[in-house]
């Protein structure tokens, strides 16, 4: 019985061993796929788990967990992308001086939308600053004297005499397009349209005495029903000025609140309260 059973056994190792010889290579396939499936799933979640660490530590290059490297050149090539994207820009050849000193103010994204060289916005921008700097004081002393709120004045006097360079500002020291009345006593008038004497304006001996009598003006008759807003209420006197016929413009109301909130022009309104 031992010798026949022995005899099997032999048998039945040299089927296997033979079947082993003929499948080898099907045989290596096999471990080869368990190994990928296996192994490899580690690694892809190892992996995936690196990448999940903090930018900060990807932007700065250095090696996350488990010796999975992120490439060292990550933050030069995401600046040099970013330097080549701004060199292919076809930007816009207007200087400053070829700009309306408010464009900026007015008209959300237009430097971006026109590809305007930031330079040349900051210029532009620098000029409604200046202004602002120059009679922000000034403003002040007449809303205290007269009533009248300082972002409303200041903000008039940026949209009338584009920040101080309109010719009536600059030939006439005329900041709020104030006319000549018919019968102007005292008054030195000019005219800049070649038109009738309805189109003739004040002109002023220097910038204080033009803010003074844009006070006045805002003072009479017409406007007198403004002064029962609040110095706060900017957007009752922009809308109130533009009904009682201070200017034709029908956005007139909204450059003047746009410009004021842009600007935020209403901090001059709370120093002088």
């Amino acid at each position: 019985m031992e010798s026949k059973s022995t005899h099997q056994n032999t048998l039945s190792l040299q089927a296997l061993a033979d079947a082993l010889h003929r499948n080898w290579f099907n045989g290596v396939l096999l471990g080869l796929g368990i190994y990928i499936l296996f192994f490899k799933n580690i690694s892809i979640q190892f992996n995936l788990n690196s990448i999940e660490q903090p930018v900060a530590v990807a932007e700065q290059g250095l090696v996350p967990s488990f010796g999975q490297m992120l490439p060292a050149s990550y933050k030069a090539e995401k600046r040099t992308n970013s330097q080549q994207n701004v060199s292919q820009i076809k930007w816009d050849t207007r200087q400053p001086e070829d700009f309306p000193n408010l464009t900026f103010v007015l008209n959300d994204n237009y430097a971006e939308r026109h590809h305007v060289r930031p330079e040349v916005k900051e210029a532009v921008n620098a000029k409604v600053e200046a202004y602002l700097e120059q009679y922000k004081m000034l403003a002040i002393s007449e809303m205290e004297d007269y009533g009248v709120p300082a972002s409303i004045t200041l903000a008039q006097g940026l949209l009338e005499s584009n920040a101080g360079e309109s010719l009536l500002a600059r030939e006439s020291n005329n900041h709020f397009g104030i006319k000549c009345k018919r019968q102007c006593r005292g008054c030195t008038c000019r005219n800049y349209s070649d038109d009738d004497i309805y189109d003739m304006f004040r002109v002023f001996w220097d910038a204080k005495e033009s803010f003074r009598a844009h006070s006045e003006l805002l003072n009479g008759e017409r406007y007198q029903h403004l002064h029962r807003l609040r110095i706060s209420d900017y957007k009752g006197w922009a809308r109130g000025l533009k009904k009682a016929g201070y200017a034709t413009d029908k956005a007139y109301a909204d450059k003047l609140i746009r410009i004021i909130e842009k600007l935020d022009l209403t901090r001059f309104d709370r120093l002088g309260a």
